[in-house]
């Protein structure tokens, strides 16, 4: 079969990326399609591959920090990719993404990660935030970005979300049943370290959705020593919160990641994420979470087992540093009751193995009923 795997965009490196990597590796001969792509972000699993842009590709590349501006001209983007000759599509589902064209008897397979917050979720909040003249641009183009991913959406053939919380957004936002398929994890690099060090580890595209000022000013209130990994647009303005027991390490190889992993308290994690690789990985190296009790993290981290079985986190009920603080206080009381090796067993469930054998059945499953 002639299969073509299209993702919005190769200008990152995060979660959805990882999901297209395994995709590929799956798919050796696939093709691959963005809306813009940079070579310098590109994988060892897609580098060298037929990667296929769009015509707004060297824009988007010349105002990357400003990709928002160009939302309206995403659909025609995409429509504008031609993948028409290819019997099945597997779109790693950013905005617009949906709306790929395929042929007649093309087979088209969605992988939800997450309905695009900036139009569906935050659309109220986005705009009480914006000045009047903005706001009103905001409001026709969000309208028209909802209209058309929903219309795209049901010419999909068959969709698959990434967690339970993402499926009932996909229900929710464009009236569509879907699979469950938890995204791919290597939890195979854990283990477990004899002693531990004195930090907590945070882990993460350091922008405003993943909250990691959170995490800082609660690390601050507490005086615990913070490790912050990771890159992004709120760097400036987080290092300028941060107090002394907080260290910012960038963007590191993933080589050097288990040590942190293996050898740290916790992993602290504020975000409303849609699942969060990165909690699983921290505990695939037997490590508990501290995470905010919504999203994804309500499938990834065990806080109760009706089999007995050992937690492995807990949880903080609100977006505050407060409630950030009193879940450190409360995994403290609580740290030698932590059990390493039920903890990185809970994560194993989350393998690159599992999610290969389930996409395989699934995409089998729908070839077949073509």
């Amino acid at each position: 079969m002639k299969i073509a795997i299209v993702h919005p965009w190769f200008l990152e490196i995060g979660g959805a990326e990882k999901v297209v990597d395994v995709l590929a590796s799956m798919y050796p001969d696939a093709d691959l399609f963005a809306i813009s792509a940079e070579d310098s972000y590109l994988s060892p699993q897609v580098c060298g591959r037929n990667v296929h842009t769009s015509v707004i590709d060297k824009l988007v590349l010349l105002f990357r920090s400003k990709r928002a501006v160009f939302m309206p001209l995403y659909p025609w983007a995409v429509e504008g990719l031609n993948v028409s000759e290819y019997d099945l599509i597997l779109s790693s589902c950013g905005p617009a993404v949906m709306g790929v064209s395929g042929g007649q008897n093309t087979v088209h397979i969605s992988y939800m990660h997450s309905p695009q917050r900036a139009w569906w979720d935050f659309y109220g909040a986005r705009q009480a935030r914006l000045p009047w003249v903005t706001r009103q641009a905001y409001i026709f183009f969000a309208s028209f970005m909802r209209m058309w991913e929903f219309n795209a959406m049901q010419r999909v053939d068959h969709v698959a979300s990434n967690s339970n919380y993402i499926a009932s957004r996909v229900l929710k936002y464009f009236r569509r049943q879907s699979t469950v398929i938890y995204p791919p994890v290597n939890t195979s690099m854990g283990y477990l370290a004899d002693q531990h060090g004195d930090y907590y580890l945070s882990l993460s595209r350091l922008n405003k959705d993943k909250r990691i000022d959170l995490a800082i000013l609660a690390c601050n209130r507490l005086k615990r020593r913070l490790l912050v990994v990771g890159g992004g647009r709120e760097e400036r303005e987080l290092k300028s919160i941060a107090g002394p027991t907080v260290e910012f390490l960038g963007e590191m190889p993933d080589a050097e990641l288990p040590a942190l992993y293996a050898k740290c308290r916790a992993f602290l994690f504020a975000a409303d994420e849609d699942f969060g690789i990165a909690p699983v990985e921290a505990q695939a190296f037997g490590r508990p979470v501290i995470a905010y009790g919504h999203g994804g993290s309500l499938e990834t981290v065990r806080v109760s087992d009706p089999e007995g079985r050992s937690d492995t986190g807990v949880f903080f009920p609100g977006q505050t540093v407060g409630s950030v603080v009193a879940g450190i206080l409360r995994f403290e009381a609580q740290e030698d009751k932590f059990i390493p090796a039920q903890i990185q067993q809970h994560a194993r469930q989350f393998d690159t193995s599992v999610f290969v054998k389930k996409m395989r059945e699934f995409v089998g499953a729908a070839i077949r009923g073509r």
